[in-house]
């Protein structure tokens, strides 16, 4: 009686699941070197770092939205003018102090000192990964503090802030 079964299928081994992973990475279907990507669309890639943005908004908080940039625009529009101390008034209450270098900048003129020693303190900690030519900047607008300033303590961080660069 013949089935349809062959005694020689006994004999041949099947393939361990070792062997089987061995003949799928030597497919023409899979990436040989690990880090082969597809290049992204550029519509994917629009996409991406319009998600990162949103996610950085999100922690940004109040200080991502138009009435926060349009309070920064008047700070440096107003800089050097009577209209500078109301502006930043406005924006401290809003928003509380900024974290970009070219504002924390322009507050270091601001008539209340203790906004200047917090701008100061805050420029100082953003200076390790400054450009030189702010970092610089940075060195010359604390030169004229410690030579034109009646405040001991802003005198003092400045001094400390100019020492640390």
């Amino acid at each position: 009686m013949t089935s349809g079964y062959d005694d020689n299928d006994d004999e041949k081994e099947k393939p361990s699941w070792s062997e089987i992973d061995k003949q799928r990475d030597g497919s023409s279907h899979v990436s040989r070197e690990q880090g082969e990507h597809r290049p992204k669309s550029p519509r994917k890639e629009w996409a991406q770092k319009m998600y990162l943005k949103e996610i950085e908004n999100l922690f940004k908080g109040k200080k991502a939205t138009k009435e926060h940039a349009a309070a920064l625009k008047e700070i440096h529009e107003r800089a050097g003018t009577k209209k500078f101390t109301p502006a930043v008034k406005k924006y401290l209450k809003e928003f509380g102090m900024p974290d970009d270098w070219s504002t924390l900048f322009l507050l270091l003129d601001y008539s209340d000192i203790a906004v200047a020693k917090d701008a100061a303190a805050a420029l100082i900690a953003l200076a390790p990964e400054a450009q030189l030519n702010l970092k610089e900047g940075l060195k010359s607008k604390l030169n004229i503090i410690i030579m034109t300033t009646t405040d001991d303590d802003l005198r003092e961080i400045a001094e400390e802030a100019l020492q640390s660069l």
